[in-house]
């Protein structure tokens, strides 16, 4: 039996120098194909703005297994496509570039924003009645959903020059608010902020958050409704909030609110106050009035606005370090090169 065995060793080893030795012919024409992708104008002004520069891939065409089976959309048109990325690149990409080379950190936005952003013609309804805006995954990718609706389809031919401005102002801050607050998702998955922001609204957060207003979740120290949904939504919501706040950040503008005491009271004393949007937004934070015997108008901040102001400045104060010390972005700075960058837009 070990013989056989022996043979049919030595015949395999035979077997197989012979095959080593002999060479087949090789085929002229090549037996691998490539699939020739067909480019519009579109995705060659993609591949040189966004994919070359900054290794972004953009999906817009329809690929089933980027959108989940729960919702029902359509993909955008090339029109809206091309509106939205032009905007994309000077209004968000290009601010925060400049930004985090200015605070020493030059590869902060090469490094970490969203590597694949995929669009969607069409908003994502949920069940419960509301809409899904956009999705962070992972760290690596961006859904905005409805860039249809992208555009100023409000602008009316008797809007004088200056409406017009401010109306594209307001479509293009709306916009990219998704894409802020989705990009700052990123930003704590990557690194974490302080459990003590967890903690200022703990008892607030619920899962009936659009059952509620403005005034109602800023009460509780929240920026939206959205923000009183989870500790986290809260902390993105903030960031992208202050950016949408941005404008007259480089021209501050004046208008005319009570003022304050030394003790920092609202009285009944009308004065022209000056800031940017954002400071006008904090000065005013659910400041509510009444009339006294004389029927002179009195601004106040009622006790329970007061607790869910000091909430909010709170917050605030942890979500500017955060990104000062984490990231080296600082959020007051981002803000007047973002309005720099829209007024120059809209122009």
């Amino acid at each position: 039996m070990k013989r056989i065995y022996f043979l049919i060793l030595i015949a395999a080893v035979l077997t197989s120098l012979y095959s080593c030795e002999k060479e087949d012919k090789l085929r002229d024409e090549s037996v691998v194909t490539i699939q020739k992708v067909y480019q519009n104008d579109l995705d060659k002004w993609i591949y040189e703005n966004l994919t070359k520069p900054y290794n972004v891939e953009i999906k817009y065409k329809w690929d089933a297994n980027e959108i989940t089976n729960k919702f029902r959309v359509t993909p955008p048109s090339m029109e809206k496509t091309k509106e939205f990325l032009e905007a994309y690149l000077n209004l968000w990409i290009k601010p925060y570039e400049e930004e985090s080379k200015a605070g020493g950190n030059p590869d902060f936005l090469y490094k970490y924003m969203p590597k694949l952003i995929v669009l969607v013609g069409t908003p994502a309804y949920n069940e419960d009645g509301t809409a899904t805006m956009g999705l962070a995954e992972g760290g690596r990718k961006v859904t905005i959903f409805d860039i249809d609706n992208f555009g100023f389809a409000d602008i009316k031919p008797t809007d004088t020059p200056d409406k017009v401005l401010q109306k594209k102002r307001n479509v293009l801050y709306r916009a990219f608010h998704v894409l802020h607050h989705e990009f700052a998702h990123i930003m704590h998955q990557t690194k974490f902020y302080p459990d003590e922001f967890k903690e200022i609204s703990k008892v607030d957060y619920t899962a009936r958050w659009m059952d509620l207003n403005d005034a109602e979740a800023q009460t509780k120290g929240c920026i939206t409704p959205y923000s009183l949904s989870n500790e986290n939504e809260d902390f993105v919501e903030i960031v992208a909030g202050m950016i949408d706040r941005s404008r007259y950040s480089n021209v501050p503008y004046t208008t005319e609110w009570p003022l304050k005491d030394a003790k920092g009271e609202f009285t009944n004393k009308m004065g022209n106050i000056t800031g940017s949007e954002w400071e006008h937004f904090l000065y005013s934070y659910m400041l509510d009035y009444k009339f006294d015997e004389k029927w002179n108008m009195v601004y106040f901040r009622a006790p329970e606005a007061t607790v869910g102001y000091h909430k909010f400045l709170h917050k605030v104060d942890i979500v500017t370090s955060y990104y000062k010390e984490k990231w080296g972005v600082d959020l007051y700075s981002l803000q007047k090169r973002i309005d720099k960058a829209i007024t120059s837009f809209v122009k």
